[in-house]
C-alpha cells in the first residue's frame, strides 16, 4: 500500500489528468486462505480483523465504466464490497455454505508463518499475508465506501455470493 500511495502523489504531483483505482482488498485472497479449510474443515488463521472482501468482477465492472463513461478523474474513493467480515465470520458462511462445520482455530502468527513455510509457500507471499492480517487487525481494511455500488449500478458481491460462485466453478 505504500507504494499505491507514492504512486497516487506522483501523479498528483505530476499535473497530468488521471484516475487512481483504489481496489477493495481481494475476494480471492479469502478464498485462497480458506482453500485448505474446505478440505480439512479447519480454518487456521492468526489473528485478524475485518476485511471489506471485494469482487475483481465488480472491481473490472466499475474499471469499465470510470473508461468508458469518464465518470472519474482523480483518486477513486475507496471501492469496496458493502460489508467487512473477520475470519470467523469467513468461516461462518463456508459452514452455511458447504453445509458443514469449518472451525475457525486463531493461532499465533509464528505459527501460522511456520506452518505456511512447511506447506512450501514462498516467503514473499507469507509477508504479504501476514501484512494483510496485522493491518486488518488495525482495521486498515474495515472500511466499506458506496463508491462500487454506486459506479456499477448495483450491491457489490457479497463473500457469500463470492464463495458460491467459486465452488460452483470448481464442481463444474
Amino acid at each position: 500500500m505504500i507504494h499505491h500511495a507514492a504512486t497516487e502523489n506522483l501523479l498528483k504531483a505530476s499535473g497530468m489528468a488521471f484516475t487512481s483505482l483504489r481496489n477493495g482488498y481481494y475476494a480471492a485472497s479469502a478464498l485462497m486462505l480458506i482453500g485448505g479449510a474446505i478440505k480439512t474443515g479447519e480454518l487456521i488463521a492468526p489473528e485478524d480483523g475485518p476485511v471489506a472482501w471485494t469482487a475483481h468482477s465488480d472491481l473490472a465492472e466499475a474499471a469499465a465504466a470510470i473508461i468508458s463513461e469518464r465518470k472519474l478523474d482523480g483518486m477513486t474513493p475507496n471501492l469496496t464490497a458493502s460489508e467487512a467480515i473477520d475470519m470467523e465470520g469467513i468461516a461462518a458462511i463456508a459452514s452455511e455454505v458447504l453445509r458443514r462445520t469449518i472451525r475457525h482455530i486463531v493461532v499465533s502468527d509464528e505459527e501460522f508463518r511456520d506452518r505456511m513455510m512447511s506447506q512450501g509457500v514462498p516467503e514473499a507471499s507469507v509477508n504479504m499475508r501476514m501484512g494483510m492480517f496485522l493491518a486488518s487487525r488495525k482495521g486498515d481494511f474495515a472500511q466499506v465506501d458506496p463508491a462500487l455500488a454506486d459506479l456499477i449500478g448495483r450491491p457489490p458481491m457479497s463473500f457469500r455470493e463470492v464463495l458460491k460462485e467459486s465452488i460452483s466453478h470448481q464442481q463444474g
